[in-house]
């Protein structure tokens, strides 16, 4: 069975885990389609180099909506199928070009349950050559063994 298809139960997580670190190219064709296809951000920046070169940025960037999903992938693939992002709160700082890298890690802060779900609670980054890029908490429902 495929890593990414297994759950990751309640059961079996701690406060103060930390999450394997995930790396993700970022190439143009990301920041583009993220922008433009997956959220419909048809802000110029995101998609034409001249316009962004114009308004002082070396190149394109990568719009928030794209970060958020990156990290929100991240985090479902590690927790598998069985799980669900209740709340995920995302601050951005430095942008994300063409040619970064994302490594992207997180670290259980809080267990607990309630209305029945099994929560977790993690506080998450997205960092790249120049430094933090993206940052948060998410809420997580995991499922409960037997």
């Amino acid at each position: 069975m495929d890593q990414a298809a297994q759950n990751v139960y309640w059961d079996d997580v701690e406060i103060k885990q930390d999450l394997p670190e995930k790396n993700r190219k970022i190439d143009t064709t990301t920041i583009a389609m993220g922008a433009t296809w997956a959220t419909h951000d048809f802000m110029p920046v995101h998609h034409d180099r001249d316009f962004a070169q114009s308004k002082g940025a070396p190149d394109v960037f990568m719009n928030i909506l794209t970060s958020n999903g990156l990290i929100s992938t991240y985090l479902e693939q590690w927790a598998g199928p069985g799980a669900r992002i209740k709340e995920i709160s995302i601050k951005l700082s430095v942008p994300n070009f063409p040619n970064d890298n994302m490594a992207m890690n997180a670290r259980i802060t809080r267990k607990w349950e309630e209305g029945g779900e099994h929560l977790i609670e993690l506080g998450f980054a997205g960092d790249n050559q120049m430094g933090p890029h993206a940052a948060g908490t998410a809420i997580m429902s995991l499922p409960k063994k037997g």
